[in-house]
């Protein structure tokens, strides 16, 4: 996949802007606080529709502004060379994503495709690939189990959005069983303060209802138990040998997936069906107590483990980036493996964090993919090319390639090379090699 243009509308720091992008890795140079980062965050915007900074569209919105709009124009390599076989087309197709938040007159949130509304997130899911790597993400291994369910939920939503609807299915179903628990425990407390308002026939209704959700709730916990084992395997294959390449064959990773206690994720989705809702029986008056559900496919957690240490407990600082990176790397391959797209992949200042080891096997291990990187100083990345960019061009190389490149679509997909970006309170400029 390759993005071609981004345009923002009072999005973060941003008023209006327009970026042209190229083929092959485009860095975005400029001090903290600038808009760096929002430039990544608007193209992973694109993808899921969440930002991966904040789940909360407000945050979004530029100061004093009350909507925002993120639009991308982008290059898919499968629609593409559907459009070709299809057209005999020497242009290739470009796709459109939109995606726009507005409080006033009332609070809507539309998203398009090609100019076409999409009512569901569900329908964006899987149009668009990238993979971003940030700082923050080495909180995979420090935090709770939240953050490694939203990295595997993520992923898999992008190859699978079946999987996605699955997702949005259980939290209802997860809700209406709670509420239905609370009522219960509700009901049952009142039978002890005054038995005069407690009516035995609604408390067996609402048991019935409880029985219904709660075999829903098994239905769709047991499909998202086996699609997530499935995937997890892959996972640690490919996390496997990225850590090898990175530690130089000295650490052996490890990924242990902790589920529902006494259910098999190896089994069928039939088998682990039948798991749950013997556990859901057994614990049915814990739960009514609790007002809640006490386990499900909601508490799932992934334990990250590195030559038999469990990265959170005790993992260097080494060790939980190297470990991160290698996740990354995985979710890159796994995405291009099952699309058969190169995904985006968003680099959002992650160079000074890793030593020069890790930073030549990550710059090396997508060289076909597009990238977009974010740093403050050029060094970090090209030393031979730091204090060497200016505002204006000094060479005619760059359009040379641009425009051989309009006429030579294989030359285009194939090539790499580096576009700069100077960002600087909100607005992005090109920049070029002196």
């Amino acid at each position: 996949m390759k993005v071609k243009q981004i345009k923002l509308k009072n999005f973060r720091n941003y008023t209006e802007q327009t970026i042209e992008i190229a083929s092959g890795t485009n860095v975005f140079v400029g001090e903290n606080a600038q808009g760096k980062t929002n430039i990544l965050e608007a193209i992973y915007l694109c993808t899921c529709a969440r930002s991966h900074r904040t789940g909360k569209d407000n945050d979004l919105i530029k100061d004093g502004a009350d909507y925002y709009q993120v639009e991308i124009q982008f290059e898919s390599d499968n629609a593409e060379q559907n459009i070709k076989q299809s057209f005999h087309e020497s242009k290739p197709f470009i796709e459109e994503i939109k995606i726009e938040y507005k409080k006033f007159p009332m609070i809507e949130r539309n998203i398009y495709y090609c100019g076409f509304k999409q009512e569901r997130i569900s329908d964006l899911i899987g149009l668009f690939h990238a993979v971003i790597f940030a700082p923050e993400d080495v909180m995979l291994i420090k935090e709770g189990p939240a953050g490694r369910r939203r990295f595997l939920d993520l992923l898999i939503s992008q190859i699978k959005p079946l999987y996605f609807r699955n997702l949005q299915l259980y939290q209802q179903y997860l809700k209406q069983r709670n509420n239905l628990l609370k009522t219960l425990r509700n009901m049952k407390f009142d039978k002890k303060k005054n038995s005069d308002v407690y009516d035995s026939e609604i408390y067996k209704f609402n048991l019935l209802q409880l029985t219904i959700w709660t075999e829903h709730l098994a239905k769709i916990s047991a499909q998202i138990i086996s699609t997530r084992y499935k995937y997890i395997l892959e996972i640690e294959k490919y996390a496997i040998e990225a850590l090898e390449k990175i530690s130089d064959g000295k650490e052996k990773f490890k990924i242990n997936y902790k589920t529902v206690s006494g259910i098999d994720p190896k089994l069928d989705s039939n088998q682990i069906y039948d798991s749950l809702m013997q556990r859901f029986e057994r614990q049915l008056d814990d739960d009514i107590e609790r007002g809640s559900t006490g386990s499900g496919s909601h508490r799932d957690d992934l334990e990250l483990i590195v030559d038999d240490n469990l990265l959170k407990e005790r993992g260097s600082q080494g060790q939980q980036r190297s470990a991160v990176l290698a996740l990354k790397l995985a979710e890159l391959q796994i995405i291009e493996k099952e699309t058969n797209q190169k995904p985006v992949l968003l680099l959002d200042d992650v160079m000074s964090e890793l030593d020069a080891k890790r930073r030549t096997h990550l710059l090396s291990a997508f060289e076909d993919n597009q990238v977009f990187i974010t740093c403050t100083d050029l060094g970090q990345i090209y030393p031979e090319y730091k204090k060497k960019l200016s505002d204006k061009q000094n060479s005619s190389d760059m359009e040379n390639i641009e425009k051989e490149n309009e006429h030579n679509l294989e030359s285009n997909l194939n090539r790499s090379y580096i576009n700069f970006f100077k960002v600087r309170e909100g607005t992005v400029k090109r920049q070029y090699l002196l």
